[in-house]
């Protein structure tokens, strides 16, 4: 019933605690795809030895975009749901099965989930990971139907615009009590490493790209 898209980069250590929690914590059906970069080899065989399918994505600008829109393509796909994941994250048990009856009450095809840390998102007005109606997809993003995230992001601001945009579509809920925690620095919950501090080198590249854009759903 659910696809989890799972982008990764060199992070060997956390593939098998994620699919770990993903299991435990999940009751419906799931598909788990981790999305690897061509060449990441340690990477690649950790997420190998759990189990679960492992796409390869060759390196470049915009990978989490690149590698969530190329997940949703996939002929294996076809769950009605997906979910935009990633490797710093642990499920909390009945996540699945409350995002869905978010969906199933209010009819929005785009349901943020909690991630108990960034505080815009515990206020029910953003979210970092989201589960998505498949149906939902074709809408793409605000100029590139189609494509669920614009890729003209090097790594922040993805996020923030694909909320923005399905809010101004009447297309977003929030669901409270689907806890999918994000173990981000940030938040005192994981270690820092060469895939945040790469991300935050982009941060106001991003974000100048972000200010350039919201003309576009304001």
């Amino acid at each position: 019933m659910i696809d989890l898209l799972i982008p990764v980069l060199s992070r060997p250590q956390n593939a098998q605690p994620l699919v770990d929690s993903i299991h435990a914590a999940t009751s419906l059906p799931h598909t788990i795809i981790f999305l690897a970069t061509r060449g990441d080899e340690e990477e690649i065989e950790a997420c190998k030895q759990t189990g679960a399918i492992v796409q390869l994505v060759d390196p470049g600008h915009g990978e989490y975009a690149r590698k969530i829109n190329l997940g949703v393509m996939l002929d294996y796909t076809d769950h009605p749901f997906v979910f935009l994941g990633a490797d710093d994250l642990h499920f909390h048990p009945g996540w699945d099965t409350i995002a869905i009856s978010y969906f199933e009450q209010t009819g929005k095809r785009v349901v943020g989930t909690n991630d108990l840390g960034n505080a815009t998102v515990m206020k029910g007005e953003h979210a970092t990971h989201s589960l998505v109606h498949r149906s939902y997809v074709s809408e793409g993003t605000i100029d590139e139907p189609g494509q669920l995230l614009h890729e003209g992001y090097q790594h922040n601001w993805v996020d923030t615009e694909f909320i923005a945009t399905a809010k101004l579509r009447d297309e977003f809920v929030f669901a409270a009590e689907s806890h999918v925690e994000h173990l981000h620095p940030f938040w005192k919950k994981g270690p820092d490493d060469g895939v945040y501090v790469k991300g935050r080198a982009y941060y106001h590249v991003d974000a100048k790209k972000f200010r350039q854009r919201q003309k576009l759903w304001r």
